[in-house]
Order: C-alpha cells, then sequence, then structure tokens
C-alpha cells in the first residue's frame, strides 16, 4: 500500500485525534489524499481514491474507468487467484482493536466506525463474496450494518439456518482493484476475487479457515445472530441514517503488519460516493446498450451523492432514442433518482456542460419523463418508500439539428 499512496503524492500532516481530528483533515481536503503521520502512533491515510487517481493507478483516462470496469465484470470469470502462504508473514497479533486509529468521523455518531473494510466471507455452496459495510466498533464486539438485499446478508441467513455463525475477515487497507469488486452488483455466484484479479494481480494466503487478501490490517470473527444498536452514522448523502437492531461480530483474531497504515473512509465524502457509485456504472451502461446500442458513456455524478443522479451520453438516431434511455437507465440502476440524457457534444463529467444542454435544449411539456410512486433510494432522505423519478432528455432534435451546433475556433490558425 505504501507504493501506491507514494504514487498519490498526499498531503501530509503531522498529527490528529482519532476523535473528529481525522474526519476534519480529511472534510477539509475531500477530494484529495491526504497522509497522517500520527494518529495514536499509527498512521493513517484517506481520500485515497477517487475518478482522478483511480485513473492513475490503472493507467486510463477517468473517461474509460466504465469501460475498465465493464471488462473486468464481463471477464470475471477468466480471473486467476494465487495463493502465496510467504503473505502470513507480514503479520503480528494485536489484542485491543480500541488501540487501532479508528475514526469518530461526525459529532453524532455512535462511535469508532470501520468504514473501509472489505469483508470476506466463503459457502460451500456459492464460494467466496466480498463486499463492503459499515462496522461499529464497541468495547467487547463489533456491530455490522447489513443491508437486506445484499449477499452477505443472504449467506448470514443462510448460517443461521444451517445452525451455525457466519465466519468472516475484515480486511482493511487494500489495493483499489478490491475495493471496487466489493462495491460491485452482481448474482451470486459472482466472484469478486476474481473480477479484481482482472483489473490488478490478487494473492491471497489462509488465515482462520478464509483466504484473505494483503491487507494493512485484518480481522476474524463470526457474524452472530445476536443483534446491537447499531447507529446513528452518515451514510453518502451526508446525512444521519437511523439506529437499527443489527448482527454483532464477535471478534476471533487481530492482525496487523508491522508499521500498517489505516485506510479512513470519510462517510459521505468523494472517496465513498466514488467507491460506491462508479461500479454502478457499467451496469447502468449494459441495460441502456439493450436499448440503445449507440449509447457511449454513463455517469453517477457527484453532485447526487453518485448515487441519485445520473447523465448518460448516446448517439441520437431516432426520435425517442432519449426517452428509451431514460427508462433504460432507471431500470438499470433502481436507486436512481433523476436521470439527464444528453449528445455525443456534451461532455458529461462538466456539470456546466449538462446543464447548457438542458438549458439549451430541452421544453418541459416535451422533454420530462415522470413516473410517480416507483422503489426509490432508502438513502434519499426525501423519499417516503417510494419516490417520483424524473427523466430529462436534453438531446438535440434530429430535425433542424444545425440550430444547436455548438460554436468551434479552428485548431490550424
Amino acid at each position: 500500500m505504501r507504493e501506491l499512496i507514494e504514487k498519490l503524492k498526499p498531503k501530509v500532516y503531522e498529527k490528529a485525534s482519532k476523535k473528529f481530528g481525522v474526519s476534519k483533515i480529511l472534510k477539509e481536503n475531500d477530494g484529495k489524499p491526504i497522509y497522517i503521520k500520527d494518529v495514536d502512533d499509527f498512521e493513517v491515510v484517506g481520500n485515497l481514491w477517487s475518478r482522478e487517481t483511480l485513473a492513475k493507478i490503472f493507467n486510463v483516462k477517468k473517461e474509460e474507468l466504465l469501460f475498465l470496469l465493464l471488462n473486468a465484470i464481463e471477464r470475471e470469470k477468466e480471473g486467476k487467484v494465487e495463493i502465496n502462504d510467504d503473505l502470513r508473514e507480514l503479520y503480528i497479533k494485536d489484542k485491543n482493536i480500541l488501540s487501532w486509529p479508528i475514526p469518530t468521523y461526525y459529532e453524532k455518531d455512535a462511535g469508532p466506525y470501520i468504514t473501509s473494510g472489505v469483508v470476506i466471507a466463503y459457502d460451500e455452496d456459492y464460494g467466496y463474496n466480498l463486499s463492503i459495510h459499515r462496522i461499529l466498533v464497541k468495547e467487547s464486539h463489533l456491530v455490522i450494518r447489513m443491508v437486506e438485499q445484499r449477499h452477505l446478508h443472504f449467506l448470514y441467513n443462510k448460517a443461521l439456518r444451517e445452525g451455525r455463525e457466519l465466519e468472516v475477515a475484515i480486511a482493511i487497507g487494500v489495493h483499489p482493484s478490491l475495493l471496487l469488486a466489493a462495491s460491485t452488483s452482481g448474482d451470486i455466484t459472482f466472484d469478486e476475487y476474481k473480477m479484481a484479479s482482472i483489473l490488478n494481480k490478487v494473492e491471497v494466503f489462509e488465515l482462520d479457515n478464509l483466504l484473505v487478501p494483503e491487507a494493512e490490517f485484518i480481522i476474524t470473527g463470526k457474524i452472530c445472530k445476536e443483534l446491537d444498536d447499531e447507529g446513528p452514522f452518515v451514510d453518502i448523502t451526508g446525512t444521519y441514517d437511523k439506529v437499527r437492531k443489527q448482527p454483532i461480530i464477535k471478534i476471533k483474531n487481530l492482525y496487523r503488519k508491522e508499521k500498517p497504515i489505516f485506510h479512513a473512509l470519510l462517510p459521505g465524502g468523494v472517496e465513498h460516493k466514488t467507491l460506491m457509485g462508479l461500479p454502478q456504472e457499467p451496469r447502468i451502461y449494459k441495460i441502456v446498450r439493450n436499448t440503445i446500442p449507440t449509447v457511449k458513456n454513463v455517469v453517477l455524478t457527484t453532485g447526487g451523492c453518485c448515487w441519485l443522479h445520473g447523465v448518460v451520453q448516446i448517439e441520437k438516431r431516432t426520435e425517442g432514442d432519449g426517452k428509451n434511455a431514460i427508462l433504460a437507465a432507471l431500470a438499470g440502476h433502481p436507486s436512481l433518482k433523476h436521470v439527464v440524457v444528453v449528445d455525443e457534444d456534451i461532455n458529461i463529467y462538466d456539470i456546466n456542460d449538462v446543464e447548457y444542454a438542458i438549458a439549451t435544449r430541452v421544453q418541459g411539456d416535451r422533454d420530462l419523463v415522470i413516473i410517480k410512486g416507483a422503489k426509490g433510494s432508502s438513502l434519499d432522505p426525501s423519499s417516503d418508500g417510494t419516490t417520483t423519478k424524473i427523466g430529462i432528455d436534453a438531446t438535440k432534435p434530429l430535425k433542424d439539428r444545425e440550430k444547436f451546433e455548438k460554436a468551434k475556433i479552428p485548431s490550424d490558425i
């Protein structure tokens, strides 16, 4: 991880407290990598993974990240994971998780939270599953927030039905290929390890009955049937999520490198939004492509929390393409609330250019699609269980297209 961090050239801070001090620095530098030399005698990094930094690590343009992930998703079964048990020698056992530099981020948080941990589980019928969940650290145990529709929750309930607790490992401080794979939506047989290996070499080793990747910190334990209060905690919208009863994780062992670097992921920050939203874009793209083969690109926008707002770029060939793209995009990402469809001449990464398309190419009575009473995102604080979804067809009409031509200055002068 040190080599990756050096490539990012983070802003350096000497010291911070893990209660609000780390989060204050992260917030002040949101979207820009930071490195703190001393947080309770540990090193801490954050704001690592934005579109720009991911593009740098994977050596692509940020506009190509969707296609990088799409290739890895479609070739997932070809992935190769290497076992390297020598990695076990990198770790020492620890005794007290409360000594780790796990931040308390916001004033109403229930306590310190692990936010960048990849949860690794194995099932004999379905294989390995990697996913990311927020995890509250209490004095004697952890509490994990598991959304009911996620595969980890399915495996957890399956284990309980079979009369056992679900063994898991939590890896903190891993390569971004693993974070992106763990955030990708696939079916229950989808192997996140294999997907990650298409993006970057993946080596694993056996630790407490599970194959785990190289990480800075590793926790092993079991998700139990006992529940405890989890929350309040800030989610991707920057607003507080409510308190729920959620499963307890009983810690079995704590492992860390001799000089580990803790990855602190700011809830509601650019890094959180990027890792959560970017892996959804290939899924939207594929479903829109089934309807509009000339789709060019898709982005979930930062202002929309990389979850609720999207922009779809198409090459329009027939009237109605824009509205069909709207319907496909809303189906492709059920949490999507508002989507704008634009032409090829609009830069979907420039919100001013997208607004320009809306301003000059949209008539409300003609170009809006409104769907009332749809199931939306539970993360949307304005939703009462259902939501009104809106699509904006900001494409040029095929007739009189010259009226919409953007002026250019010749480049050969």
